[in-house]
């Protein structure tokens, strides 16, 4: 009984978070005719592809959309070089400091995002004040706070934190140092995490809104989770097809994912076959 009503409410809820990707797909098939009538029907009357067609006319989307990667890639590479550093420090260090530090960034980790904006932007105009770099109005206003962020080291540490001792131990004898060590043990051993912080690092930037309102002035600057506002408001006859455009990396990523957990199950089910 408890068993069915898990899949029940498990069911429930995967069709609470397909719905809306349902609606934006099916929608992106509609004539203009139908989208602008504001009807509740939630299929097409006529599957249509204009809107796909209309909307390869709107480079200015397309230029966003590369915004977009630039900046979601940018704070991938970035918060992984000190990601993996910070990590595997706090992880090795037993020092009293080491820990201290380490709580500071869990206690960073629970603020919500609204009150660190506010000293990224006291640090931005100081920086532009003695050092006459000008950070307002570039792409790097928005990575600088997503290569910094606190959520990957916090992520790495548990991960490095739980790799057997004894392979350190093996490493130390043969003479490897602390950079051999990370590079040959911790990297290759910890490359499943290490994935699957770049995959949540990616939807969190792909999705940014709040530091590109604040930190960004020029529209042509900012990226294309910006730019779908604007669409709705100006042109709903190809908002639903920039929508499907929109969360296509999304979904091409999620599902990946999927492979590699399977992939990564079925290796383990003939190890202990073996």
């Amino acid at each position: 009984m408890k068993k069915s009503l898990i899949k029940i409410l498990s069911a429930l809820i995967v069709i609470l978070f397909l719905v809306p990707i349902l609606y934006t797909l099916l929608h992106s098939f509609m004539d203009e005719y139908q989208i602008q009538s504001y009807s509740t029907s939630f299929l097409p009357r006529v599957f249509s592809i204009h809107q796909y067609l209309k909307i390869t006319q709107r480079m200015e989307f397309f230029k966003l959309y590369i915004n977009s990667i630039v900046i979601s890639l940018c704070v991938i590479v970035g918060q992984l070089i000190i990601s993996v550093g910070a990590a595997y420090f706090f992880s090795r260090s037993k020092s009293r400091i080491a820990n201290g530090i380490f709580l500071m960034y869990v206690f960073l980790m629970l603020l919500p995002l609204q009150i660190t904006l506010i000293p990224n932007v006291f640090l931005y105009n100081g920086i532009e004040r003695y050092f006459g770099i000008t950070i307002f109005d570039t792409r790097f206003a928005i990575i600088l706070p997503g290569i910094f962020s606190t959520m990957g080291v916090f992520f790495l540490k548990q991960f490095f934190s739980s790799i057997p001792e004894n392979l350190y131990e093996i490493a130390r004898i043969d003479g490897a140092s602390n950079f051999q060590i990370l590079v040959k043990i911790v990297l290759p051993y910890s490359k499943n995490a290490i994935l699957a912080l770049c995959a949540l690092n990616f939807i969190e930037s792909w999705n940014i809104i709040e530091q590109a309102l604040i930190f960004v002035n020029t529209p042509s600057k900012y990226p294309v989770s910006i730019y779908l506002n604007t669409l709705y408001a100006t042109d709903r006859s190809i908002f639903y097809a920039g929508s499907v455009l929109f969360i296509f990396p999304v979904i091409y990523l999620i599902m990946k994912s999927k492979e590699r957990i399977k992939n990564m199950i079925s290796k383990e089910k003939r190890r202990e076959i073996k």
